[in-house]
């Protein structure tokens, strides 16, 4: 059994640094203050820290411990508590209730679960059936400012629309990852009247080496979940959608027979960025059963009220996602997803920076909020739900920096400041990053479009700038060989069992992982104007409304 309780009782912090080394906050960042962290989350006793589960709200209890004694103030729904509860609707697809099958030209084609399709959960209804015509519509996409829309010459209303996953790899790596959004998708296919969705993976190189059928398979037992508003309403559901499957490409070569386009050619028009559309003959019957059990889980809130009268009100916001996979399928003799890399390092590196806050007195104009989140996993659940109160209530967040799934395998000379080509934020990370003695690279794999797949897209997609600092690909030593550390963690160990304490975490760059997202938060902290996005930055024209 990896970790102990002797960890428990052995916790936290090593002791302050000499008065000579004291006064700005980086200096009191300990590599193995992080490590006690980590050692803690990502052990067995926490079970994998699933959302909604015992060993979550133990990680959640001992982060609100952690942040009162790094002198935070409570910021969850009361002042009392560091607690802010996310009410969820849990949604299991149910095996045996499950079915696809086409009807064409008076043969009956029938799926198979797992071999074929997987269904999403209904979040709406325990028990559904669908039965449509359908219709193929590329991506799924209409991108007016690139003048491409694979909806110009079809019409999906009444249908189940197939689609390909992702985006045309002609468009820039913002707009990819913008129209890639489950989300845009499914608005626009419920606008355009579609009563059903059939999603098959387009997918390049590194992204299917990341999520093959064969891995969507064997994680298909985990839940999937929405957070509930105050009617009690989930959201996001997209109810006009009366089911969405996903189908693997043998499946899909049989809705393609008989169609204008066969399956390799409509493949192949999407990878040279073609939009198109047409009608897959037959019609398809979907069925669903989903066991549906409302529930709850926490985000950890603290915070360090600023010290500047005019600026007080207004919040750096310094987040990390709390919950991992839990326990699920057994690999290898073990069923505890730990979550190491993703994310009690994450996790980590944020309690140190408050800790370091803390031990240097360090009292920013601006407030610092420190937001240990659920249910990432799930959809980015926690974060969204925190987003959306702070909107309601007001509060005015100018930036995130999110820490997430950083990989600190191996000291480096570079670190990644994912999104800093679109604000002001990025300034500050390059002068931070120099200031600590590294160099910024961009990112080695936009394909992945990770900007839009963690918590920090809660944020941007309410207009507030952000950031994602992580390790970067030029190792110290030469022997060491990063993209193939990368890789292995990506095609072996992420969402595994394996992705625990027996993985490679070099502590000190961990280290220098929070010191630059320090000198970063005091830096917006601190300065006259709030962050800005840069001229004409996409996501600003998106989603940023002047105020």
């Amino acid at each position: 059994m990896r970790g102990s309780l002797g960890l428990l009782l052995s916790l936290i912090v090593a002791g302050p640094l000499p008065a000579a080394e004291r006064g700005n906050p980086w200096n009191e960042v300990q590599p193995d203050a992080i490590r006690s962290h980590v050692e803690f989350l990502a052990a067995d006793l926490l079970e994998g820290r699933a959302t909604a589960s015992r060993g979550y709200d133990i990680a959640a209890a001992y982060v609100a411990s952690q942040f009162r004694q790094a002198g935070l103030q409570p910021a969850g729904d009361d002042e009392k508590s560091y607690l802010q509860k996310v009410p969820l609707l849990e949604a299991t697809p149910v095996l045996p209730g499950s079915s696809a099958a086409l009807v064409r030209n008076d043969d009956t084609y029938a799926f198979e679960y797992g071999t074929h399709y997987l269904p999403n959960a209904d979040f709406i209804s325990a028990s559904s059936t669908l039965s449509a015509p359908m219709m193929f519509a590329g991506f799924g996409i209409d991108a007016p400012e690139l003048s491409y829309n694979d909806f110009e010459d079809i019409d999906v209303k009444g249908r189940i629309a197939v689609i390909f996953s992702g985006a045309p790899a002609k468009f820039s790596n913002e707009k990819r990852a913008y129209y890639s959004w489950e989300e845009r998708k499914l608005t626009t296919l419920v606008e355009r009247g579609a009563v059903g969705v059939i999603t098959i993976d387009f997918q390049r190189g590194y992204c299917e080496k990341r999520t093959p059928w064969e891995r969507r398979v064997a994680m298909s037992w985990i839940p999937q979940m929405r957070w509930l508003d105050e009617a009690g309403q989930p959201q996001n559901a997209f109810p006009a959608l009366k089911l969405r499957f996903r189908f693997n490409h043998d499946a899909a070569s049989q809705l393609f027979e008989t169609a204008q386009s066969s399956f390799p050619e409509a493949l192949a028009a999407s990878e040279d960025g073609t939009p198109q559309g047409f009608e897959l003959p037959g019609m398809m019957t979907l069925s669903a059963t989903t066991g549906l059990r409302k529930t709850e889980s926490a985000n950890v809130l603290g915070v360090l009220r600023g010290s500047d009268p005019q600026l007080k009100d207004e919040y750096v916001v310094i987040s990390a996602h709390l919950d991992h996979l839990g326990r699920g399928t057994a690999v290898n003799g073990d069923s505890v997803y730990n979550g190491a890399h993703d994310n009690a390092v994450g996790v980590g590196i944020m309690l140190e920076i408050a800790r370091a806050l803390h031990e240097s007195n360090a009292r920013p104009r601006r407030s610092v909020l420190f937001a240990a989140v659920t249910a990432e996993e799930k959809g980015l659940l926690g974060s969204d739900f925190f987003a959306r109160q702070a909107q309601a209530n007001e509060k005015k967040i100018v930036a995130n920096l999110n820490v997430d799934m950083p990989l600190p395998f191996a000291p480096v000379f570079d670190f990644v400041a994912l999104g800093a080509e679109h604000s002001t934020l990025g300034s500050a990370a390059r002068q931070a990053t120099a200031a600590q003695g590294y160099r910024l690279s961009a990112d080695a794999a936009p394909e992945l479009v990770r900007f839009i797949r963690s918590d920090q897209f809660s944020f941007i997609r309410r207009g507030i700038p952000a950031l994602v600092l992580s390790a970067g690909y030029q190792p110290r030593n030469p022997s060491a060989d990063l993209d193939e550390l990368r890789r292995q963690y990506l095609a072996t160990h992420y969402h595994q069992p394996s992705d625990d304490l027996t993985l490679p975490i070099d502590y000190p760059t961990a280290a220098d992982l929070a010191r630059v997202d320090l000198r970063i938060a005091l830096s917006i902290a601190n300065a006259t104007t709030a962050p800005r996005w840069s001229n004409g930055d996409f996501f600003a024209e998106k989603f940023y409304t002047v105020k």
